[in-house]
């Protein structure tokens, strides 16, 4: 079976989980290629099958990308001929879309050049839960990609396939939920987690709906319980600067320590210098943007870090999916309850278990994710 991934961006750094799926669906036997429209990290990024077919560019590629999406002029700007060339030249069983904005520009491929090739769409999150309520013209685009026979869905929680239903209108039996997978080096780590005390650390994007500032609060609130705890925040994003100023208006700057983004592979080392991992996710009012599912939560809690998450989105279903006390799920925005939380999971000085490590390792394995990835793509190939 031949698969064409496409990618509007391949790879960037933060999308870790499609770059493994993409080698896990090569690795199982299947011929893969990827089209993308731009091409990054190519050297922590390897594959071998890369087609590179660029959006159309006026002016400059920022003033592309702002008419192409924001004033939704996308089908002005794709390279059809590119796009057939590709298509005659791979010949694909099958199209697997990753993320919204790249069913969308294939819905466009599709209407100009007459196609109905099966077709996976791997939604992730704000491409369901934000993006729908923002673009009209990206609504409407996927709402009809989703009454499409040979176009079925994935999305990576009970919770995103409820938006997706709500803000897409795909019928329920047109979705499917597979979890994300972890990586295998977060269950491979095997230092000794110190409890002398509170290390805590936060992985995730600056942004608005991962919630750092409640959290950034909550731990002023611990640091009078424990004054030498620390607070690590690994990420970048346009928020950093008002947190630095929250951190130090609060006094607890020589306590706070933000790392940028780090290579994945080193990840867990970084994470087991801590004790706790605290993922504070809210919703986004203005953007509606939520958790949709959790990876870096799961992460974690494989890694060996009791994990603190709130009940926003998808979160709580890696709780639902382990059922003991090594996660605790707070009510979303509360700071207070975040604030106990982190204190009475610290007093427990309990790393997760072995056998928990390896009951969430095995049920969000890459082997999993790959099995039912290959088993929608038979579906689509034996039911056109």
């Amino acid at each position: 079976m031949k698969i064409l991934h496409y990618v509007p961006n391949f790879s960037v750094t933060t999308e870790t989980f499609i770059y493994d799926q993409i080698k896990g669906v090569e690795n199982a036997g299947h011929s893969s290629a990827v089209l993308t429209a731009k091409r990054s990290n190519l050297d922590s990024r390897p594959f071998t099958n890369v087609y590179v077919c660029p959006f159309r560019k006026l002016v400059n590629e920022r003033i592309s990308g702002i008419l192409s999406f924001r004033l939704q002029l996308l089908p002005l700007f794709i390279d059809y001929r590119k796009w057939e060339e590709v298509l005659r030249d791979f010949q694909p069983d099958i199209i697997h879309c990753h993320a919204g904005n790249a069913l969308k520009t294939w819905m466009h491929v599709c209407d100009k050049l007459k196609l109905t090739i099966p077709t996976l769409v791997s939604m992730h999150g704000s491409d369901v839960n934000s993006e729908p309520l923002i673009r009209s013209q990206y609504r409407r685009v996927l709402s009809r990609a989703g009454q499409q026979e040979h176009i079925h869905w994935t999305v990576p929680s009970k919770f995103l396939k409820i938006k997706a239903m709500q803000n897409l209108n795909v019928p329920a039996h047109k979705i499917s939920v597979v979890y994300n997978a972890v990586n295998t080096h977060f269950r491979e780590v095997s230092e000794k987690i110190d409890f002398e005390q509170p290390r805590i650390v936060c992985v995730g994007r600056f942004i608005k709906c991962k919630g750092h500032e409640n959290l950034i609060r909550a731990f002023s609130i611990v640091v009078k319980h424990y004054p030498n705890a620390t607070l690590t925040l690994i990420g970048t994003g346009p928020l950093e600067n008002s947190l630095l100023k929250l951190i130090k208006a609060l006094g607890i700057d020589s306590q706070v320590n933000l790392i940028s983004l780090i290579e994945h592979s080193k990840l867990p080392r970084e994470l087991v210098k801590h004790n706790l991992y605290v993922q504070p996710s809210i919703k986004d009012d203005v953007t509606q943007q939520e958790e949709s599912f959790g990876v870096a939560a799961l992460e974690a809690v494989v890694a060996g870090l009791p994990t603190i998450v709130t009940d926003s989105g998808g979160l709580s279903e890696i709780a639902e999916a382990l059922d003991t006390d090594e996660i605790c799920v707070v009510k979303k925005s509360d700071i207070a309850s975040l604030a106990n939380s982190i204190l009475s999971q610290f007093q427990k000085r309990q790393a997760v278990s072995e056998l928990s490590r390896t009951k969430l390792g095995e049920f969000f394995s890459g082997n999993q994710n790959i099995m039912n990835i290959s088993k929608l793509y038979n579906n689509l190939i034996e039911n056109p």
